[in-house]
């Protein structure tokens, strides 16, 4: 079973997932709408192809609008006075557009079924028209008709994709933690003593400062960057210049590393960087990426450009790498990520679901990187 998951469902997941939904409207179309449209209506065929054709696009477009807009855009960041107010317009704006359709609809319905009783268009239009075009606010009736008759199927649609988002998120969690987990048994099986590890390092130093100044300088960076990952990493988000320091310093030690070769290392950073949180060791995989993967084979004119922009709390942080010629293939480079990458996506979708953008772009001689994420207020980590 899993090896036709790997083999047939991953590799094609987009279209199985739009197969999904094509299934899903044919159903909706077939069992709850042109099914009961001629029970309901107990009018002429025009009158109920009409009607169940105008719902079925609404019921797309309100499934549509709401799950994967609406709904991510709000509740997920706690936007909850802006969330009532576009139900409310689009309450309304239902409102109107089944207004006109019965309008329309009692204009071509038989106005009398078999029994002598009004037709369900020629009623509802009249109680339509009697309540006005604010009907949906002033009338309770009218809303309720109005809530049952536009909404009844996207609701029911929408709760199941709900409970499928849960699980979703619970399951993603468990990955997470899991991962988060498996590292730090990695991490403690590799560690050594931090004090000893220190000690050794300030030895180190005061032996070499006089003889050698930059080696010193890079032992102390090096001693910089172990003890951010020993001390500063173990809470759930930490300040983001922080972070950026953490990469900086780490530049700055690949390009000592990397003196003697033609590699140009770039690093810009602009807006206020103090002012958000993020999760720890978040970014910094994406600038050991470009190292490990994309300099290699001693090209010439190899470089490794970072960039981080903070505009109102969205940090745009991008990577771009050369590539050597030798790897130079989109198919081949994307798989150069390898376990990292992975990671750092299932720790993207657990922390920051629908609140990021992640967008990597390999071609044959630079590979791209640009992760768009809305972080929290600095405020925020105290409380």
């Amino acid at each position: 079973m899993r090896q036709l998951l790997d083999t047939v469902y991953r590799p094609n997941r987009r279209l199985f997932r739009v197969l999904g939904h094509l299934l899903m409207w044919l159903v909706v179309y077939v069992v709850l709408i042109d099914s009961t449209g001629s029970r309901i209506f107990e009018d002429n065929e025009r009158v109920v192809r009409t009607a169940s054709v105008v719902d079925f696009l609404e019921t797309v477009g309100l499934y549509y609008l709401l799950g994967y807009y609406v709904f991510p855009a709000f509740i997920y960041s706690q936007r909850y006075l802006r969330l009532a107010t576009v139900i409310l317009v689009v309450f309304f704006v239902m409102y109107q557009i089944n207004s006109e359709l019965f309008h329309y609809l009692d204009a071509i319905s038989d106005k009398v079924r078999p029994d002598g009783k009004p037709t369900y268009a020629t009623k509802i239009n009249a109680m339509v028209q009697e309540a006005g075009w604010l009907g949906c606010f002033t009338s309770l009736r009218v809303a309720l008709w109005n809530l049952f008759y536009g909404f009844s199927i996207p609701i029911a649609l929408l709760t199941f994709k709900a409970f499928r988002d849960i699980i979703g998120y619970q399951r993603r969690l468990v990955l997470a933690e899991r991962d988060k987990l498996a590292l730090e048994l990695n991490f403690l099986k590799a560690q050594v003593n931090p004090h000893f590890l220190f000690n050794t390092l300030n030895s180190i130093y005061a032996r070499i400062f006089d003889t050698d100044e930059p080696a010193a300088n890079l032992v102390l960076q090096l001693a910089e960057l172990m003890r951010y990952n020993l001390y500063e990493t173990d809470q759930p988000r930490i300040a983001l210049d922080k972070e950026l320091a953490y990469i900086q310093n780490y530049l700055n030690l690949e390009r000592n590393r990397l003196a003697d070769q033609p590699i140009t290392i770039d690093y810009q950073q602009q807006g206020d960087a103090g002012g958000c949180q993020v999760a720890p060791l978040l970014l910094i995989a994406f600038v050991e990426n470009a190292f490990k993967h994309g300099i290699k084979g001693g090209m010439s004119n190899a470089y490794v450009r970072v960039d981080a922009t903070v505009v109102e709390h969205r940090l745009t942080f991008s990577v771009v790498n050369s590539v050597a010629p030798r790897r130079g293939t989109a198919g081949t480079r994307a798989k150069s990520g390898g376990v990292g990458l992975i990671n750092v996506r299932r720790r993207l979708e657990a922390l920051y679901a629908h609140k990021h953008t992640l967008t990597i772009t390999p071609a044959a001689d630079v590979y791209r990187v640009q992760l768009v994420i809305d972080l929290e207020p600095i405020q925020e980590m105290t409380r």
